[in-house]
């Protein structure tokens, strides 16, 4: 009898090994993967931030063509023309802000704490209306095509009545004269300025075809491994532990294995694991966050990968020295026994 228990017992620990080692990654999997701090960090040590004018650009272009109020000077903006102006515009500091506020709402959208996510423009209007607003529109000028003696006239029009900036780049001296006019038609043009843009819409929140549904399972899953080795540990316990020195044992050594495995884990598998979350974000994500941002995202996954294994590491550390003490005072009471 005491074999079969053996047995059995040794089938639910080697069980215990497995599905505690998933249940270590998976849980830190979803409670650092979906945590915006992760990707600020992630952001920060990879010195992403200078990606944020793009993302913010694509979003710019986009809401500047569906909205029917919009300034055409800022419908003629292509989305290159809005990814310079935006670099050229907000200082590194304003910058790191914006995309940290950006990150903070879509994780909000994911983890269901808002319906849609969406980026603050105030400041970006802000420095739109300043000198640096003015003089980010002449460097924009500058870098387009030379003016045509049909649009030198109606630049020479725009600035005797206050019409439209003439999207071409003006020799020199007409420079001058267009340059306070840029001034005045800014402070116009942010009437009609959005004070924020959508990064992801909020169309299809709680109905049938939100895509954060299937995400809210996947998360309820990962965080329901942790079931698991409770019930083949409780059932080590019963199958095989007859005593102290057994329960000692058999708890000590898988604790060990699936502590020192998954420390190896931890300090070898960032890459394994930074390929398996970019996976799920390619497949689950797709659809819903705009595919530059999502592209930066992707960048961050083994830095983010690498932030899931610490705590990961951490606890496979406390699993082993647990472990270890356990089997150690089993095997101290064994050979007491003995020496008896």
């Amino acid at each position: 009898m005491k074999i079969i228990g053996n047995f059995f017992g040794g089938v639910c620990a080697v069980l215990f090994v497995i599905s505690g080692i998933v249940a270590l990654l998976l849980f830190n999997i979803e409670r650092k993967a979906f945590s915006s701090e992760s990707y600020k960090q992630a952001f920060e040590d990879q010195n992403l931030y200078d990606r944020m004018p793009g993302v913010l650009a694509a979003a710019l272009s986009t809401s500047m063509t569906e909205g029917r109020n919009t300034n055409p000077l800022l419908g003629m903006l292509s989305t290159e023309d809005w990814e310079t102006s935006i670099g050229a515009l907000l200082p590194p500091e304003e910058l790191k802000s914006m995309t940290n506020k950006a990150l903070d709402s879509i994780f909000d959208y994911l983890n269901g704490r808002s319906d849609s996510a969406v980026v603050s423009l105030t400041s970006l209007k802000g420095y739109l209306t300043s000198d640096a607003g003015v003089d980010a529109i002449v460097q924009l000028l500058r870098k387009k095509p030379d003016c045509t003696t049909e649009q030198l006239l109606q630049i020479a029009l725009g600035v005797l009545g206050g019409n439209e900036i003439v999207f071409c780049n003006p020799p020199d001296d007409v420079m001058g004269l267009v340059t306070p006019m840029i001034g005045t038609q800014l402070q116009f043009i942010t009437l009609s300025f959005p004070d924020e843009v959508t990064i992801i819409s909020g169309e299809k929140s709680n109905t049938p075809d939100d895509p954060r549904i299937q995400i809210t399972r996947v998360r309820k899953a990962m965080k329901l491994t942790l079931v698991f080795p409770i019930l083949f540990l409780l059932a080590v316990t019963i199958f095989a532990v007859r005593s102290l020195k057994e329960w000692l044992a058999w708890w000590g050594w898988s604790f060990t294995f699936t502590g020192g495995i998954s420390l190896l884990i931890a300090l070898l598998g960032s890459s394994v694991i930074g390929f398996i979350i970019g996976l799920a974000m390619q497949n689950e994500t797709y659809a819903f966050i705009p595919p530059i941002l999502l592209t930066t995202m992707q960048e961050t996954v083994r830095e983010v990968a690498r932030l899931i294994l610490v705590p990961v590491a951490v606890e496979g550390l406390f699993l082993v020295l647990l472990g270890v003490g356990m089997a150690g005072v089993a095997i101290f009471l064994t050979r007491r026994k003995n020496a008896k």
